[in-house]
């Protein structure tokens, strides 16, 4: 939706255009155009790898065997990537709402939507849809959303969403979920009582799952729990010769990171368990507007394990960049080791902020220093300008 957002402020840069409109069912359908081409187009790309691609739903009859429909295959290794699957909890009524997957087909665009629930897909969904004018209610468990984010990122998300219109209601429970009329009613308990909030639609969105449901792991002999399959850190299981990898094993559920694990399981499997993944350079995004580029600590993290660090922040607001494109939300902060000089993490939230993180992912990779960053001549006028000048001057 960063397009459209844009056009909304397009007459901050003196261009004006005469009552924008946006076309939901036409985003649903180049969405679903792309998807089919990505999809599509893997195929023909397995094929000319030497893959067989067979299409259906697998199980393990036994260690060294699977079943697809009325066929049998055999091999040596096995490698398990089921991806996950969204959560419904066992809230009264559940059946009224919608997950994520049934979300992106839907070709008319809801007046009002409750969310329940405040992680990445209900903050990343809440900004999409509060951007194309749907007024969105977001329903949290704990005392803030993104809990796994860095305080001060959930802190600008949330005054971020506020100001887009969305509401956000913390510290709340979900007592049931009922129909009245075109409209579904979310029962709420809250610390100020009991309330009722209403909208046209109801997106459950409590976490996700690994899928492995009817895999048959018994009969392989893979050990496993609703958490995930249980691997060792070569990414094997518990049966000799299968590997697991990606969202199944539950974790990171993120897509980089299960190609990284795919790699490395694939690699085990055919020549030994050598490689163990590491996540120390790990880096990942959340696309809300403006979005969230993490690596490495949190600030809490960090204190939690008593180093002694150094953080710097800087407000976007304070970037001449920044102001230049009229994206002053959000903050550059970096965490670092005031001993070594090296950096322990990085929280950027704001315009690019998804491109920006690598800079710091690179720098952690590479073992170098803050003061290795002051010897870079950065491009001007650039927002990578204002987080190098910045990182100078942390202390």
């Amino acid at each position: 939706m960063s397009i459209w957002n844009s056009v909304k402020k397009a007459q901050e840069f003196g261009i004006f255009v005469k009552e924008p409109s946006l076309d939901w069912s036409q985003v649903v359908q180049r969405k679903n155009d792309l998807i089919g081409k990505f999809v599509g187009g893997k195929g023909p790309y397995l094929e000319k790898m030497g893959v067989d691609l067979v299409m259906g739903e697998a199980r393990f009859v036994s260690p060294d065997e699977i079943e697809v429909g009325s066929e049998r295959f055999r091999a040596e290794r096995f490698l398990i990537g089921v991806g996950s699957e969204s959560v419904l909890p066992p809230i009264e009524g559940v059946e009224h709402g919608i997950t994520s997957k049934e979300l992106l087909f839907m070709e008319k665009l809801p007046k009002s939507m409750v969310i329940v629930g405040g992680g990445i897909i209900a903050m990343e969904f809440g900004h999409v849809f509060a951007s194309a004018g749907t007024k969105v209610t977001v329903l949290q468990r704990a005392n803030r959303v993104l809990t796994t984010e860095d305080v001060e990122s959930s802190t600008v998300i949330q005054e971020v969403s506020k100001k887009m219109g969305m509401d956000i209601l913390l510290q709340c429970e979900v007592q049931k979920i009922t129909v009245q009329g075109s409209s579904k009613v979310v029962h709420v308990r809250g610390p100020g009582g009991d309330q009722q909030v209403e909208g046209e639609l109801v997106l459950i969105a409590t976490g996700r799952k690994p899928a492995l449901q009817g895999l048959g792991l018994e009969s392989a002999g893979v050990e496993y729990t609703e958490r995930g399959i249980q691997v060792n850190d070569f990414l094997q299981t518990t049966s000799e010769r299968i590997y697991a990898a990606g969202d199944s094993i539950g974790g990171y559920m993120f897509t980089p990171i299960a190609a990284h694990q795919a790699k490395i399981a694939v690699r085990n499997a055919l020549k030994g368990n050598r490689e163990k993944p590491d996540y120390r350079y790990m880096t990942r995004a959340i696309f809300t507007s403006p979005p969230i580029g993490s690596v490495g600590l949190t600030e809490e993290e960090a204190r939690k394990e008593e180093l002694d660090i150094a953080v710097g922040k800087l407000p976007y607001a304070h970037s001449g960049t920044a102001i230049l494109l009229g994206e002053t939300q959000g903050h550059f902060k970096v965490i670092v080791d005031r001993k070594t000089r090296l950096f322990v993490g990085a929280h950027i939230v704001g315009q690019d902020a998804d491109e920006l993180i690598h800079l710091i992912t690179v720098a952690i990779k590479g073992k170098l220093t803050v003061d290795d960053f002051v010897e870079i001549i950065p491009v001007h006028p650039t927002l990578a300008e204002s987080f190098i000048e910045f990182i100078r001057t942390i202390k």
